[in-house]
């Protein structure tokens, strides 16, 4: 089953994979994006990785079948009616290290669905520590290392003609073999293009779809690149080491077929070095105008100018993400940014002189942080406050270099576990562990209190306030934490371990079942449930409790409220309890 065949099929892509012989045997292949997203109407981020295979099998001429796992009841029943139904011998999927709970979810379904049904894993997950994530995904037969689009077809041809699969180039096996490695797609513009149909693109570009981080209603994203030159310590690169950009021809092509079929309201142009290459920004922006369409893109500080930002500007561009991570040049140096604070501030100037809105996110917690090297930050960030920088914290992704370290130092000591766990949070830093989890505690808190408009010191934090005031809430009726976050539930924990454990007291995300609901339930002792919560108990209150100054979500939550929970009669937030 060929349906929803990919756009721009090339002959040299066609001469470069394996294609089924007659001699072969006929199997089925099911694709399977898994459940990111449970909320019949939130958006999540469309991953390019899992369409690309698609597509690139479908052109092959196999037998496929594709199933996005999410917006559907019951997904992982439909998963295995789907195997059944269609007698498929093999099941491919793949993600990120944060998707493993989703990925091990598709792989032990399959296989209870079907015993001797091959599954393939590929993504970041793999590519990243590909011995240790087929250790813990425990049922996935082959991961596929790197770039998959020409692996998939070469390691179909192996199983359909019983051949010895560690002939094939890019794959780790159950028994933890890995094969030669495979060399980087140098030509980017023979690939099909994402498999938009076959994975229901077209159900993101609905109406009344609520907003997700970062994520704009109807906004399609285009992968421009792949990878990246910079060696970034918290980054970790799974499409290979060598940045490789597509044509602009093959591009517009792309934004064509998007434009046309799914009337998208914006596009984002996925591309860590947009800016670059100056005469191709300068083609790409005369060529983006006819379409009238709003773009945002991404980029580094250090690549950008005032000229080429009105440029920019003038051809419908309204927003770009530019790197920052921190506001200290001694932790940029230690994060190999290769960038300083004075090129963060020119580069942010540039942009809002020329009426684009410039963000980024400061990140804590390098292997050189201090309470004092974060403070200094702070200063900055609030020296800074007409511009848009979010507070984050440095999260260990196996495969980057503080992720190899922290092994070195023995503060990972069982990497399948670390894992499995799915908590990538870990003090790496140079504070002692209690200062660092106090420090994480003391800036989402500053963070709430500064962005409500409270002028505080993160030095003389007083939480005694607070505390009583969140005691005082639940005891006078039930209370809906939204959304709930790790961070949120640990600094909730701290500061009245009374609240929390209050059994008025619920605790709220769209999809309870990410890796934030294991976190969540061992710092709170409770479940991570879905908003339906909130109508099933008649709950009248919500603390909005987000830490995120300049996010739109206290705007998503308040309507989803207004249209699909009547019983809540107020929001509050941090600063009524200040």
């Amino acid at each position: 089953m060929t349906e929803n065949m990919p756009e721009h099929i090339t002959q040299e892509f066609l001469d470069i994979i394996k294609l089924p012989n007659l001699g072969g045997k006929r199997l089925n292949y099911l694709l399977v994006m898994p459940c990111y997203i449970e909320n019949i109407a939130r958006l999540y981020q469309f991953p390019h990785g899992i369409t690309l295979v698609s597509s690139a099998l479908k052109v092959s001429g196999r037998s496929v079948f594709t199933l996005n796992l999410n917006y559907k009841e019951n997904p992982l029943e439909l998963l295995r009616h789907v195997i059944v139904e269609n007698n498929i011998d093999v099941v491919a999927t793949g993600g990120l290290s944060g998707n493993y709970d989703a990925l091990k979810s598709v792989l032990d379904c399959a296989k209870s669905a079907k015993a001797d049904v091959v599954a393939i894993v590929g993504g970041g997950i793999i590519t990243a520590d590909p011995i240790i994530a087929m250790q813990a995904l425990e049922t996935a037969d082959y991961g596929v290392i790197g770039e998959g689009e020409i692996t998939i077809n070469e390691l179909a041809y192996a199983l359909e003609n019983d051949l010895d699969v560690a002939a094939v180039a890019g794959i780790v096996t159950k028994s933890g073999m890995i094969t030669k490695s495979r060399a980087e797609i140098a030509n980017l513009d023979c690939l099909p293009f994402p498999d938009y149909d076959g994975f229901e693109f077209a159900y993101l570009m609905g109406e009344k779809m609520y907003h997700a981080a970062n994520i704009v209603e109807k906004s399609a994203l285009l992968a421009a690149s792949r990878s990246c030159p910079y060696n970034c310590t918290f980054c970790f690169h799974s499409s290979g080491k060598k940045y490789r950009r597509r044509s602009l021809d093959n591009v517009f092509e792309e934004i064509d077929y998007i434009v046309n079929k799914y009337k998208p309201a914006m596009l984002f142009m996925n591309d860590e070095l947009f800016f670059s290459n100056r005469k191709v920004i300068g083609e790409f922006c005369e060529r983006i105008k006819k379409y009238s369409i709003p773009w945002s893109c991404a980029g580094r500080v250090d690549t950008v100018n005032r000229e080429i930002l009105q440029t920019a500007k003038d051809s419908g561009c309204i927003a770009l993400s530019l790197g920052i991570e921190s506001a200290d040049n001694s932790i940029l140096k230690s994060m190999r940014k290769n960038i300083t604070v004075e090129q963060i501030e020119t580069a942010f100037t540039a942009a809002y002189d020329v009426g684009l809105e410039a963000y980024g996110n400061l990140i804590f917690g390098d292997l050189e942080e201090t309470r004092e090297t974060i403070i200094h930050s702070l200063n900055w960030w609030k020296a800074h406050q007409n511009w848009t920088i979010y507070l984050f914290w440095i999260y260990t992704f196996p495969g980057s270099h503080l992720y190899k370290t922290a092994i070195e130092r023995g503060i990972i000591t069982d990497p399948v576990k670390y894992l499995k766990d799915n908590r990538m949070q870990i003090n790496i830093s140079k504070m002692p562990d209690k200062e660092y989890w106090d420090m994480v505690v003391n800036v989402e808190l500053f963070q709430w209190l500064y962005g409500a408009g409270i002028d505080v010191d993160i030095e003389a934090l007083d939480f005694g306030v607070v505390a009583k005031k969140l005691t005082d809430l639940c005891v006078s009726g039930k209370v809906a934490v939204w959304p709930t976050i790790l961070t949120v539930a640990e600094m909730l924990n701290r500061i009245s371990p009374e609240f929390v454990a209050h059994p008025n007291t619920f605790f709220v995300n769209v999809n309870p079942h990410e890796e934030r609901s294991k976190g969540v339930f061992e710092i709170t002792g409770k479940p991570l449930l879905l908003p339906q919560v909130i109508e099933d108990n008649q709950i009248e209150t919500v603390l909005y409790a987000f830490p995120q100054v300049k996010s739109t979500a206290l705007n998503e939550i308040a309507t989803m409220i207004d249209d699909l929970y009547p019983s809540v009669k107020r929001i509050v937030t941090i600063k009524d309890l200040r």
